[in-house]
């Protein structure tokens, strides 16, 4: 049985040398007990050949041990990344960009949408149909804000997402409240299958912070819009304020931050590039700790935000 198992670490030293320390080539896991004593010698063998290297200098030998140490311990995340507490960090970051109750963020949302519901509501029709691009929609949270009988093509890079969401539309006799179109398993900024001038608005919740390159992820959102249509934003963003308690939570969870998929952007200079015809645009800081979170750092990072709207 695997879980009863004991863990023994066999170093096997190979022949050749990379910049004069002996390399591991194989760690096998098997049953027994730990070879101890070789473990102990490869890390002395280590510890000498750091030490040769460094620098005379007291000083500099000093920043030099800080800087590793630093970088060693920012690397553990990577590391221990399939263990069950990084599971459960990149969990909770998953539901705070697709399925966030928090109050301040619920009034935003429904501030920007809500004038989606009037017959006048401003937007082009495809086809005489209202139809919404929704990225990173997730389980379809953000559904209760949206009009009735309209039209959604929702996507999300995340796989599981489609199952989620397809519980929402069940298979009743009863026509749906809203129309789901399709399901895309894509990024923001891969938006090929949409056509141009295909789409009414576009909703841009927490999608920016997933992409590699969010200019490419808003001329794609423009291409698709119909002239007059609009992009529909909320997002985290990077701390305006440099030195500041979120700036340095951001500056120490942005490796943990990207291995999740998520990064903090200048959302108003990448907008002013994309070139709307119009552009609206809100900072404001969102107090997450002491919430439902239970990740107090990481949530300190998340709490700079902006939201608005940009026209085709």
């Amino acid at each position: 049985n695997e879980y009863k198992s004991y863990l023994r670490m066999d170093i096997v030293n190979s022949q050749s040398l990379v910049a004069g320390i002996t390399t591991i080539s194989a760690i096998t896991f098997s049953d027994g007990s730990w070879e101890l004593g070789d473990i102990l010698e490869s890390v002395k063998e280590v510890g000498c050949y750091i030490k040769s290297i460094l620098p005379e200098n007291k000083f500099l030998r000093l920043l030099t041990v800080g800087a590793g140490t630093a970088l060693a311990l920012r690397m553990i995340p990577f590391v221990f990344r399939n263990t069950s507490f990084f599971k459960n960090c990149e969990i909770q970051t998953r539901y705070f960009h697709r399925a966030s109750f928090h109050p301040q963020l619920i009034e935003i949302k429904e501030k920007l949408l809500k004038g989606l519901k009037d017959d006048d509501h401003g937007l082009p029709l495809v086809n005489n149909e209202l139809v919404i691009l929704h990225l990173n929609i997730g389980g379809g949270t953000n559904l209760s804000y949206l009009p009735d009988n309209c039209r959604i093509i929702a996507t999300d890079y995340w796989e599981d997402a489609k199952n989620y969401l397809e519980q929402n539309f069940p298979d009743t006799e009863e026509e749906p409240r809203v129309i789901l179109d399709r399901f895309i398993n894509t990024i923001p900024e891969r938006l090929l299958s949409i056509p141009d001038n295909s789409v009414s608005a576009v909703i841009c919740f927490y999608s920016l912070c997933s992409t590699t390159n969010p200019n490419l992820a808003l001329y794609e959102m423009k291409r698709v819009l119909q002239p007059g249509g609009k992009v529909f934003f909320l997002e985290h963003i990077r701390e305006p304020k440099t030195f500041s308690k979120r700036w340095f939570a951001q500056l120490n969870f942005a490796l943990q931050m990207m291995m999740w998929d998520c990064s903090f952007n200048r959302v108003q200079d990448c907008f002013r590039s994309a070139k709307f015809s119009s552009f609206v645009y809100n900072e404001i800081t969102v107090s997450l700790v002491g919430c439902t979170f239970k990740l107090k750092g990481p949530m300190v990072s998340f709490e700079p935000h902006c939201y608005g709207y940009a026209i085709k």
